[in-house]
């Protein structure tokens, strides 16, 4: 008896409040902003973040106010339906957005801070991109053997989707960075 008691409280304290979405209605704000009536509250404004950005992008979603505080989570994204898909989906992306890496130009070091000029492509073009990392050791990661990742100064994301597919002279560049 005493065993179903501890297994009770234990699922209460790590509650993740997962969202049922038949109470859920995300909407667009006339500003630009998403917004949500979720069990007879209404949100003007609320923030969404993956729990798992690269493990698991479609699923365990936080939604959070504008004060920073959750109000549940979206266990996955193929739990909404066709408006609210959109709407959610269009904000991770905007959040989220990574353009891939096609060409590393040059690498300067100087500072503490690395500096590389980019041609990257995103959201249907090609364009130059100029970034500066601080701390390479925590802001260029490799996900796996293939692909690698680099946060900038600024919190912008870009990806190399596969190393082995870049040309020779960016990889060159790159190499003093990969641990």
């Amino acid at each position: 008896m005493e065993t179903q008691t501890t297994l009770t409280g234990l699922a209460e304290a790590i509650d993740l409040g997962v969202m049922d979405p038949s109470a859920a209605e995300f909407f667009e704000t006339p500003g630009g902003f998403t917004g949500l009536r979720y069990n007879g509250v209404e949100y003007k404004r609320v923030s969404l973040r993956r729990a798992m950005p690269i493990a698991e992008p479609s699923g365990y979603i936080s939604v959070a106010d504008h004060e920073n505080k959750e109000i549940c989570v979206i266990r996955s994204l193929s739990d909404l339906s066709g408006g609210q898909l959109r709407i959610v989906s269009g904000e991770l992306d905007r959040r989220y957005y990574c353009p891939e890496i096609a060409e590393i130009k040059s690498v300067k070091d100087k500072m503490g801070y690395v500096y590389m000029e980019l041609r990257v492509t995103g959201r249907g073009r090609i364009y130059d991109k100029n970034c500066a990392v601080k701390d390479v050791n925590r802001n260029i990661r490799m996900l796996g053997d293939d692909r690698l990742l680099i946060f900038d100064a600024d919190g912008n994301r870009y990806i190399v989707p596969s190393l082995a597919a870049l040309d020779k002279k960016s990889v060159r560049r790159l190499e003093p960075y990969l641990f």
